[in-house]
């Protein structure tokens, strides 16, 4: 069993399923239980024009995304379950 500590996830990159930069985690969000119940991210720009529906990014947006969406966390790279067209409503807006 490989143990994940929480400074290795940070700023740790995140990608949709077919692979478009989608932004950073910058934190954890966690429950009454101690479990982790959301990544908050950092968005890229242009991950947050089609997420939100935004005309211009003119800053990085922030958004959270709960475990169940996430396929994969490696060594340098969070991965998604959802390629970025299907992602609207997943990322939800901070």
């Amino acid at each position: 069993m490989s143990l994940l500590l929480v400074s290795s996830i940070q700023d740790m990159s995140v990608y949709s399923k077919d692979m478009l930069r989608i932004g950073k985690v910058k934190d954890l969000e966690i429950d009454d239980e101690m479990k982790v119940t959301y990544l908050i991210l950092e968005l890229e720009r242009g991950a947050t024009k089609e997420l939100f529906d935004k005309m211009i990014a003119i800053h990085h947006g922030k958004g959270k995304v709960g475990p169940a969406a996430i396929e994969k966390i490696g060594k340098d790279a969070v991965i998604l379950k959802q390629p970025m067209t299907e992602l609207k409503g997943v990322i939800e807006k901070l």
